[in-house]
């Protein structure tokens, strides 16, 4: 191989991105449902043909710029996976419990971080199975546990106001999340059916007093912060999110009784403010425009309405592409999407979407970035080392090494690398993207180049989708606040910036003694509307917030947090 030319100099690139990333196209979710309940996949009961069809639709997908996929892994009570709790899905054999002779899920897994591509568990939560005649097989939660289960219009629900229910039910995600190697857990159903639900008797056992309403409320707000506590110390990097009703309450142009808050007891909202949850995909399966019957919402007003509730979160709104009457408007759909500020879309579901591009020609034209969550982690990887870019036979092949260990010794996850006939590479640009690469391979051959000669360069990506940049600080440092933050506290304390003095990318550091609402504001030497960083819930222990002062000029620039009922005011200086 002969030299082709040298790759340039590493960018940084800002954070602005992690605080509002719907702003710029190359920090957006683009998810599909992939449905196993009837549909999508599997089509067929030959395990190589089921193989063969799903990495026909992961290829489509990622030729198409998606970035996230919500596999569907218990539909009913029975799951696409190896579990000690619950039987194999029919859908795979023809027969309930009947063993495939592989992993779906495992095969899924593997497959999709090939692409690029993130793998949500899509898991129906209360609605366990889909018939009024019981199941056959005897493991089926609705067999083996009968005094659990209620039948409602035709279908069975699990009764979540029975504890050892949603015991059961946190001992299956347990099971999933410890065992697999997906990037979330996406909660479906996780609610009730209706107010008519009959659950008398286990109000009358457990209800302890509280109104039926808000003590279902509590029975499911109870199961997601059971679940969540589990993942954040299981495996931190895992995301949680559900996909709620569509309407969370009625609103001026979404009146209907049919929502999430008092129709099916679901305070998703709720969720986010207390922290656990890291998103949530509401189901917007309506167009855009005034409201002419109650089964007609506004998708405008909703998709406004959830994003101006995200309690700093993320949402991704739902859109329903399986409905003719949107199929005609999805590009408006996701136009809108952007414009309310949400973090992305989601496409119920895949063989819907893959007819209307088919129609209508693709959603996206470039690729983009799963935006990265910062109160899960904001500690960017190191840059990768040695970039060199030679030719082959007229294609471009782009190699690199690994980089040093990040400063929170979190492995690389993924490579961006990034093209440009452009010598200084602007990567804030999506279609600056070439591809992403799964950990650890260290090698791409740009095989579209057409003979045009493109400038390259490379970045890491860690789990939580923060992009390499300049280094936080020195492990030494490191070490030495970890050490700090291993002694309980018993006041808000606010360590030191870092680094020191605050340069374009730098870190703040709290430390709570308990779970409380937090702000953190930050001032610049000019008047002006302050920068809101933080403007939620918090739990105790220490938090890292990335901060870009790449807008401020240099000088005094003030930090405000207050938590709880302590203020703390420092002020900084930007060289």
């Amino acid at each position: 191989m002969t030299p082709y030319f040298r790759s340039i100099p590493l960018l940084l690139v800002l954070l602005c991105a992690a605080f509002s990333p719907a702003q710029s196209s190359k920090h957006e979710v683009r998810a599909v449902w992939i449905s196993s309940a009837g549909g999508d996949w599997p089509t067929s009961t030959d395990p190589a043909e089921q193989q063969r069809s799903l990495l026909a639709i992961f290829n489509t997908l990622q030729e198409q710029h998606f970035n996230t996929v919500f596999f569907q892994v218990r539909p009913r009570g029975n799951v696409l996976y190896r579990s000690a709790l619950e039987p194999w899905a029919s859908q795979l054999t023809g027969v309930l419990g009947r063993d495939p002779g592989y992993d779906p899920l495992e095969f899924a897994i593997a497959e999709a971080h090939k692409r690029g591509l993130e793998l949500h568990a899509w898991f129906n939560v209360a609605k366990v199975w889909g018939s009024d005649n019981l199941p056959a097989h005897q493991q089926h939660v609705t067999r083996r546990h009968r005094e659990w289960v209620r039948l409602f219009e035709g279908e069975w629900w699990l009764d979540m106001g029975e504890p050892d229910a949603r015991a059961y039910t946190e001992a299956l995600v347990k099971e999933l999340v410890s065992s697999y190697d997906i990037d979330g857990i996406h909660f479906d159903y996780i609610r009730y059916p209706s107010p008519s639900f009959e659950d008398w008797g286990s109000f009358t056992k457990w209800g302890d007093g509280v109104e039926r309403p808000e003590w279902r409320r509590n029975n499911i707000t109870a199961f997601v912060r059971n679940v969540y506590a589990f993942v954040q110390k299981e495996k931190p990097w895992v995301k949680v999110g559900s996909a709620p009703l569509g309407i969370y309450q009625s609103i001026p142009g979404a009146q209907s009784s049919f929502n999430g808050y008092s129709g099916v007891f679901q305070d998703s909202r709720r969720w986010l403010r207390e922290g656990i949850h890291d998103y949530l995909t509401p189901q917007l399966y309506w167009t855009i425009g005034e409201q002419k019957n109650p089964n007609d919402p506004d998708f405008y007003q909703l998709s406004s309405d959830w994003v101006n509730e995200n309690a700093q979160r993320h949402i991704y709104i739902g859109i329903g592409a399986y409905r003719d009457a949107v199929q005609e408007e999805v590009k408006e759909q996701v136009r809108l999407t952007r414009e309310e500020g949400a973090q992305g879309q989601a496409f119920f579901r895949y063989e819907n979407v893959a007819a209307v591009i088919e129609q209508n020609g693709p959603l996206y034209t470039a690729p983009a970035l799963v935006p990265p969550m910062a109160w899960k982690d904001s500690i960017p990887p190191n840059a990768p080392k040695e970039i060199t870019v030679t030719k082959e036979k007229g294609t471009a092949v782009i190699t690199w090494k690994e980089p040093d260990a990040a400063q929170d010794r979190e492995p690389v996850h993924r490579y961006v690398v990034y093209r440009s006939m452009q010598k200084k590479i602007d990567t804030r640009r999506a279609e600056n993207i070439a591809a992403v690469v799964p950990a650890p391979q260290r090698l791409y051959r740009d095989e579209s180049s057409d003979g045009r000669e493109y400038f390259y360069t490379v970045m890491s990506l860690d789990r939580a989708g923060n992009e390499s940049g300049a280094p936080v600080t020195t492990v030494s440092e490191l070490q030495r606040i970890l050490t700090r933050y291993e002694r309980p506290r018993r006041a808000v304390t606010v360590w030191n910036t870092v680094p020191a003095p605050m340069t374009g990318r730098s870190y703040i550091m709290f430390d709570l003694p308990a779970r409380m609402p937090v702000r953190l504001s930050l001032s610049g030497p000019s008047a002006g509307t302050p920068t809101m960083l933080v403007n939620d819930t918090r739990t105790a222990g220490l938090h890292v917030v990335a901060v870009d002062l790449a807008a401020f000029p240099a000088g005094a620039i003030e930090y405000r947090l207050s938590a709880g009922d302590s203020t703390i005011v420092r002020t900084i200086v930007k060289p």
